[in-house]
Parts: structure tokens; sequence; C-alpha cells
């Protein structure tokens, strides 16, 4: 009788150990030659689109699956719900973080319902998509002149600043001050998170947003030793990016920024998103598992916003 009771703990961890390594070999093989690269067009492709030509947008994020069983509705429902927790004034200066290949930089610019930036700056940490997503702008403000009324500067960068790279965004070398910032469903991969707000916050003029999709656990869920188990040996998340939704409120508040909101979005992104990408083949079906044992242990899809003070 005890026997069983103590292979319990270790049955269950074998059952999650199988495909996540099996996972982690091919995300190991993905990130050896180009980590992220273009695997994502793959996910934007419709069933009526042409299988040899590039789909119509580029989006990187789980999308917000409320009103549509379409990925690319779903990520730009996301990209459009980030942006009014933003709160975007006309003319403003924004800065998004972690843009992908460039759809949410596109929106931004091109979004006939948004308010128009004057400033419009990007970074993001892998080349191939600074490189795309400069070819993209480019591309779509010589085609629509209009757009030309917005300055757009991209950079090849961390998010977080790192005292060396002094044309980052958030250097305090760096003149220009953000009404908005935004992080698209990559915050958590930050390292780290904490150092990516306090910086923020010191770059935002008085009075301007930053805005976050992210993810969090619930304090219950970080008391269990699953949540360690998975989130170390999926590599995305940092230790120290392992909070609760409390314990986030509490650090953006502890930083200086008013008006903090945390909305929680999980019934409308993960479990759609599961679906979607289970039926996306082997590889998307066993990262749809992992997204799942995330869900399980407690993680939570989180809209967060806070303001610096006037």
């Amino acid at each position: 009788m005890n026997n069983a009771v103590d292979s319990t703990p270790h049955s269950t961890a074998l059952l999650l150990l199988i495909p996540l390594l099996v996972f982690a070999a091919y995300w190991v093989g993905m990130r050896s030659t180009d980590p992220y690269g273009l695997f994502h067009l793959s996910l934007n492709r419709l069933p009526s689109d042409d299988p040899d030509s590039l789909p119509k947008t580029e989006w990187l994020n789980m999308g917000y699956w409320k009103d549509t069983e379409k990925f690319p509705d779903a990520a730009k429902a996301l990209a459009m719900k980030l942006i009014a927790a933003a709160n975007l004034k006309q003319g403003g200066s924004i800065l998004d973080v972690g843009h992908g290949t460039g759809e949410s930089l596109i929106l931004l610019l091109s979004e006939p319902t948004l308010p128009k930036p004057s400033h419009l700056v990007g970074i993001t940490s892998l080349q191939l998509h600074h490189l795309r997503s400069l070819q993209r702008v480019q591309k779509r403000q010589a085609e629509q002149p209009a757009l030309q009324a917005t300055k757009v500067d991209l950079h090849y960068g961390d998010a977080v600043y790192d005292g060396v790279q002094n044309d980052h965004p958030l250097s305090l070398e760096s003149k220009v001050s953000f009404d908005s910032i935004l992080a698209l469903d990559c915050a958590h991969h930050f390292n780290t998170r904490q150092s990516f707000l306090e910086q923020s916050f010191r770059k935002l003029a008085s009075g301007g947003r930053i805005a976050l999709a992210d993810i969090c656990f619930s304090s219950d869920a970080l008391k269990t030793p699953r949540v360690k188990l998975i989130t170390s040996m999926v590599r995305v998340m940092p230790a120290a990016n392992r909070i609760s939704d409390g314990d986030y409120v509490a650090s953006m508040k502890n930083i200086g920024y008013d008006d903090v909101k945390l909305e929680d979005i999980t019934a409308d992104v993960y479990p759609q998103f599961i679906v979607f990408l289970k039926s996306r083949g082997i590889i998307w079906w066993f990262f749809g598992c992992v997204l799942q044992w995330y869900t399980g242990v407690g993680a939570k899809f989180v809209i967060v916003s806070g303001r610096k003070p006037i």
C-alpha cells in the first residue's frame, strides 16, 4: 500500500518527462540554428491561402479567441486589447518591445481606428526579426505615403538595457521618452521582467502608460513543486519571472506605477490556442501539451497596465 502511494509522484513526473524531452529535443535543435526564426508564419496561413506564398499576416502571440476561431484574427484581437490598455494618444511616442517580424508595428502604423503616433520605436533581440520588420515597415510606408508622417526607429537588442548599448530605447543616455510602452506576449521571457518594468518607468513620460500581455501564476500554484518542474524543463521563463498575479501588481506599485490594472483573460487565450496548436501537426501538438501543463499548474494569461504619475 505504501509503495503504491510513494510511486505516484514518480509516475506523474515520468508522464511529464517523456513528451517534454521529445519537445525539448526539437526546441534545442530549432534554437541552435535560428531561435524562433520564421516558424510562426505557418500559424498565420489560412486554409484558403496559397501554400507557396507568404501568409497575409505574421503574428507571433497566443491570441485572444473570444469571438473568433482563426489565429490571425485572434492574434490581432490580443494586440488590440493590449493597445486599449495602454490608452494611446494622438501624436504620441510608442515603444513596442519584442515585436516579432513587425505585425504589431504595422498595426500601430496603419490601423484606422487607432490614434496615429508621431514616433514609433521597436526593439527585438532576434536579428532576423529586426531585419524583416525593417523591410516590412519600409515597404508599407513606401506603399502608403501617409504613413510616413510617423517616424519609425527599429533597434536590434535585448528588451532590457544592459548598460552598454547606448542607443537602446531604455538607455538613460537616450533623450527619447515614451507616452506608451507595449510588450505583447513576451515579457515573461525577459531577464528580468522586474528590470524591464523599472527601466520602462524611468523612460515613460509623465502620465504615460505601460501595458503587457503576459503570464503569471496563482499564488497557490507557486506553492507546488510542479510549477518549478515544468518551467525549469521548458526553459522559456527565468525563475525570477515566476510570480503570482498579486505580486505582479504589488511589484509595479512598488516601482512607482499608479492606476495599476490586471485583467485575467486566461479563459479566452489558452484553451482555444491549445486546440489550434494541436491541429497543426506533431511539433505544434507537443507545444500545445506544454501550454496545457502550464495552465494545469495555475498559469494565467493577463493584461497588466500601469501609469507613471503626473
